[in-house]
């Protein structure tokens, strides 16, 4: 898809890549310019990142250790599930013991793939480091290939396509994505080969250029897809958008001819000179239909089963809501970013301080410019407007290049970090299918520095073809010298400085600990206090993880699952995750010391870390984490004392511990305990739980051969008698009513090993009882329903 200046330029032209004719250039000939063009790419990186080549081993490229942290654990544990042959989309190994899906998480599994065999010979840290830094060149390159043959072989076009590489890939979208560590976003480099050979395949006119450019341009689409949804979408937009301007252009001349200024100069479906009729343009539209349709289907195929189970889990009530449409989302793009310089500019930049004398801070919370590279750069903007100025059949580039710009920009118009309340139409966009999933409508701007490479390239080339003849150089010499200042200073421009060395990435000191613990068996989980929200606090622990290799209980995955432990289930452990303050009384037998060490063990743990900085200012959150750990670890009243401690952490390990009898352990479904007359204690049932649970824990040590005896003592709320249905394990027990107070005796239990659930399901044909429009105290207005004051089992 080439375009001219010149509209006698035959459309049948030979474009760069096609396959040469017999007797054509010879295979270097034809390598020679893409080995020096990848070169040139490469010396690049290796100039601007040599600091980090220099500490590949110790660590990362970027500066974000959350997303580091993540993506580290994502090629550690692709590695693991490959060798072990389990789904790599599935792990037990975080949030245990429900363990997740990762169809969600930003697994990237290119990379993974690609990084395997870099990681067993070079080692996980300099596998990913690499995988990084080579999406630059490889990008570069890809941009060049692009810009070659849209560009066609004007003069000045080599160099034109040389700054298309640089703006794609050497922009500032990829150094804060490199900063950012975020391997998925910095893998743009086949999202230019995918459309290359898109435009190839609309060129094609036999049946092996067909075939040929059809599997090419799935390929790279499968690539695509493999490196993140995000871009496997945009490609998506990005056709759909191109067939659109491809039929508006064709409907265009068959009223007024090829003239149109929706026209391509040099359309890969020449237009005639004459009104295309309506039939024909049907015909060539529904051609253009199929070939992309071929090319999206098979890129698809091979990831089909991911693909419909990642839309199956889409649906799941894991997740909280997984659709981000708001009316004001911080991560757009800010329409005075845009023409700022970037942010890492290390002279001009955030750096320089001249935007913040003039009030310019970017993002409210701080003063800063942009940190997410969606700016448009001078140079690049400068050569795209020349172009569109001069070179006719661009106003495709131009319009794509605008819709990309102003969906960055977010559902609200943001300008200078201030929401200015005016919608944009970011808001549509986020209706479609998978979009509104999207958290940052500011990495669309990576779009839009496609259009600005390709216009730029456009430019360059144009203003070199037309550059005045010099005295003291030669056509050639004087091009060269130009293009050359032309990338240097767009170079300059973005440039990010060098590169600051590695952040160390290394275990810490109690992870030698943890792996040399005498009788702790390999495989038990570790209970890590606080016991966070399961997002940014737990990227460290996965970090840990990769070392000591040991299941935990958060996790930090790409979207927020609801807590497994706290809103989905009432865990075994529930006290433990809330550091709920152990009641002096309550209506179970309360659990002594070796009993909470055989509830540990019981479920899975061989050690409780203790991270004392992660509870932050709240001392008094430390001190009840502290106190149950006293009463599992402690010995006669004294305070628990670690096996291991340092500034970091504090290691408690879990023996093997043995279950005399059975353990009786509040679910879900009771209101807090409240004191009754005497020395007593009652909880209600929650009114919004239809049932509330008791898990009865039963060891391997547990008798069981003899049945169990359960003693309820029941009280009814004041209005009316009340029924109650009593379940084990899902088999009723016994129906009774209850008016007042009921002790009640249940025999013959039958206990299994393991965990053993007792239900209390009250008839909600009964209602509720509330105390403040019953003549009681006005501010009671509790929905009560049954109490228990007691429940024991004895026998066995």
């Amino acid at each position: 898809m080439a375009y001219v200046d010149n509209p006698t330029t035959p459309a049948s032209q030979p474009q760069p890549g096609d396959r040469p004719t017999p007797g054509g250039p010879t295979l270097w000939r034809r390598v020679r310019p893409h080995l020096a063009v990848l070169a040139f790419y490469t010396a690049l990186t290796v100039l601007v990142a040599w600091p980090v080549l220099l500490g590949l081993g110790t660590g990362t490229p970027g500066q974000f250790p959350v997303d580091r942290n993540q993506n580290l654990w994502n090629m550690w544990w692709f590695k693991r599930s490959v060798f072990d042959l389990t789904n790599p989309y599935h792990t037990d190994f975080l949030f245990y013991p429900y363990g997740t899906n990762l169809y969600l998480h930003t697994l990237s599994p290119y990379n993974l793939l690609v990084g395997l065999p870099l990681q067993l010979l070079l080692g996980l840290v300099p596998a990913y480091g690499l995988l990084e830094l080579l999406t630059f060149p490889l990008g570069g390159w890809g941009a060049w290939l692009l810009a070659r043959y849209v560009v066609g072989d004007r003069p000045g076009a080599n160099w034109g396509a040389l700054l298309a590489g640089l703006v794609w890939s050497f922009g500032p979208y990829h150094w804060v994505e490199l900063r950012q560590d975020q391997i998925n976003l910095l893998s743009l480099q086949w999202l230019p080969f995918f459309l290359l050979f898109l435009f190839k395949l609309e060129r094609a006119t036999t049946r092996p250029t067909l075939v040929r450019y059809t599997l090419a341009a799935a390929f790279f689409y499968f690539l695509t897809l493999l490196v993140d949804f995000y871009y496997a979408i945009y490609l998506l937009m990005f056709a759909a958008l191109y067939w659109l301007w491809q039929g508006l252009a064709g409907l265009w001349a068959g009223r007024r001819g090829p003239g149109s200024p929706l026209s391509l100069s040099k359309s890969p479906l020449p237009l005639s000179k004459s009104p295309l009729p309506l039939k024909e343009w049907a015909r060539r539209q529904a051609g253009l239909t199929g070939r992309m349709a071929a090319a999206f289907g098979l890129g698809l195929l091979p990831f089909l089963p991911v693909l419909l189970a990642t839309v199956r889990e889409t649906s799941s009530p894991a997740y909280t809501s997984l659709q981000n449409d708001g009316p004001d989302q911080v991560h757009s793009a800010d329409l005075l970013q845009l023409f700022l310089p970037p942010a890492h500019q290390p002279w001009w930049g955030e750096g320089l301080g001249l935007w913040r004398g003039l009030g310019l801070q970017g993002l409210p919370d701080g003063p800063v410019l942009n940190n997410w590279g969606a700016v448009l750069g001078y140079t690049a903007l400068a050569l795209s407007l020349y172009a569109l100025w001069r070179v006719r059949g661009l106003l495709f580039w131009a319009a794509q290049g605008l819709f990309w710009l102003l969906i960055s920009l977010g559902p609200t118009l943001r300008i200078d970090g201030r929401s200015t309340g005016v919608p944009l139409p970011y808001r549509l966009v986020a209706r479609l299918p998978f979009v509104g999933i999207g958290r940052f409508p500011e990495r669309y701007m990576l779009m839009a520095q496609l259009s600005l490479a390709i216009l730029g390239a456009f430019g360059l080339a144009r203003l070199l073809a037309h550059l005045p003849a010099s005295r003291r150089l030669g056509p050639v010499a004087a091009s060269s010298a130009l293009g050359a200042a032309v990338l240097a200073l767009f170079l300059l421009e973005s440039w990010p400085g060098f590169l600051p060395p590695p952040l160390p990435v290394a275990p810490p000191a109690f992870i030698q600990a943890l792996n040399t613990a005498p009788l702790v068996p390999a495989g038990r989980a570790i209970l890590e206090l606080p016991v966070t929200k399961h997002s940014n606090p737990d990227s460290p622990r996965m970090l840990y993880q990769i070392y000591h290799q040991r299941p935990i209980t958060g996790g930090y995955i790409s979207r927020d699952l609801l807590d497994p432990h706290r809103e989905a289930h009432h865990y075994l452990l529930y006290d433990w995750f809330e550091l709920k303050p152990p009641p002096a009384r309550d209506i179970v037998p309360t659990l002594t010391g070796r009993e909470h060490l055989a509830l540990l063990d019981f479920a899975g743990y061989g050690f409780v870390v203790l991270y004392p900085d992660d509870f932050g200012p709240s001392k008094d959150r430390l001190a009840r984490a502290q106190r149950w750990l006293d009463l599992a670890f402690g010995l006669n009243g004294q305070s628990a004392l670690p096996f291991y401690q340092d500034k970091l952490a504090r290691l408690y390990a879990v023996p093997p511990t043995s279950l005399d009898r059975p353990l009786l352990v509040l679910g879900r479904g009771w209101n807090e305990p409240e004191p009754t007359a005497g020395q007593g204690v009652q909880r209600w049932l929650a009114a919004n739980e239809s049932q509330a649970e008791v898990q009865i824990v039963v060891g391997p040590e547990t008798p069981t051969a003899r049945p169990y005896r359960l003693d309820l003592q029941l009280a009814a709320a004041p209005d009316k008698p009340r029924r109650l249905q009593i379940l084990l394990n899902g088999a009723v027990l016994q129906n009774v009513t209850v008016e007042g107070k009921l002790d009640l005796k249940l025999e013959g239990l039958r206990l299994t090993s393991g965990l053993n659930l007792l239900a209390l399901r009250p008839d909600p044909a009964d209602g509720y009882y509330i105390p403040a429009k019953a003549g009681g105290d006005p501010k009671d207005t509790r929905q009560l329903r049954l109490a228990v004051l007691s429940l024991r089992l004895s026998g066995g």
